[in-house]
């Protein structure tokens, strides 16, 4: 299956995904002064070592698999290095409340996860419930249990099992709108009317509800990429918290931070750039 995403995945998205870079060069020192803030940490595929990952790695140049792709082992480490500094975790609900209070103080991490495919529950939830790590998961509901581009996505009960854990919150990663055209994502394009993008964002939030039984109010738009429009809408309709997929310390002194959410794309190598951060 990895085989084929690896080989397979299209050449547009490609090209977007090396324009990005994921490595935040002198990031801890540039923010050095900042003493009070929030660390939003984006994961999305966390996978097991093996000879299918290995190849798929050596023979693609898909950047994906370097840049979005967490080896467990290393996933892990990170993890336990949190714990073993006594880097303060915030759930989503914390980090909710003290962005809209304007009450960071100190330095704290947020977890999140998103598309949600099947490497979330049997890679990285043993090791986070294990530590007592709070986490948030983004769902592309309309297609769960799907595979997109070669990523095997959860079944509707393997989240549902996720959501019953009381380290876990649930949001919200569009329905059917997790794709691009012409090399930038739907959202960003104006292709798509205003009312098909609420409508999808209604199905969404309504299968989160008859699936799962919560209420969602956070949302993380597919490659970080914001619609102006649909975040009005949203934050007029109850969620509290939409994140995006930039670098960026949250603190108390940027308005509107809820409105869009920066987080940092953890890689295999870039999280001693955070680590040195959160030492200071």
């Amino acid at each position: 299956m990895m085989i084929y995403f690896g080989v397979q995945q299209g050449n547009k998205q490609q090209q977007i995904e090396r324009k990005v870079d994921y490595s935040y060069k002198n990031f801890a020192k540039t923010n050095s002064n900042v003493k009070d803030g929030v660390l939003v940490l984006a994961y999305h595929r966390i996978l097991k070592k093996n000879a299918a990952v290995e190849f798929a790695q050596d023979v693609s140049k898909n950047p994906q698999l370097q840049q979005y792709n967490v080896d467990q082992t290393i996933f892990m480490h990170q993890m336990k290095w949190l714990k073993s500094h006594h880097i303060s975790v915030w759930s989503m609900d914390e980090f909710i409340k003290h962005s809209h209070e304007n009450t960071i103080s100190g330095k704290h991490v947020v977890l999140t996860f998103d598309d949600i495919d099947t490497t979330l529950p049997r890679n990285a939830a043993p090791t986070l419930y294990d530590l007592r790590l709070p986490f948030t998961i983004f769902v592309i509901t309309g297609r769960v249990g799907s595979n997109l581009d070669g990523e095997q996505l959860a079944t509707w009960q393997e989240i549902s099992k996720l959501s019953n854990h009381p380290e876990v919150t649930v949001g919200l990663h569009t329905n059917d709108l997790h794709y691009q055209e012409d090399n930038k994502p739907i959202l960003s394009t104006s292709s798509i009317s205003k009312k098909s993008i609420i409508s999808d964002y209604k199905k969404s939030y309504n299968k989160i509800k008859n699936q799962l039984g919560i209420t969602p109010t956070v949302f993380a738009y597919p490659y970080g990429s914001q619609n102006v429009t649909l975040t009005q809408y949203m934050y007029r309709h109850g969620m509290q918290g939409i994140f995006l997929l930039e670098p960026g310390i949250v603190s108390n002194d940027l308005p509107n931070i809820l409105q869009g959410v920066p987080r940092f794309v953890v890689t295999n190598t870039n999280f001693d750039e955070l680590q040195s951060w959160l030492k200071k």
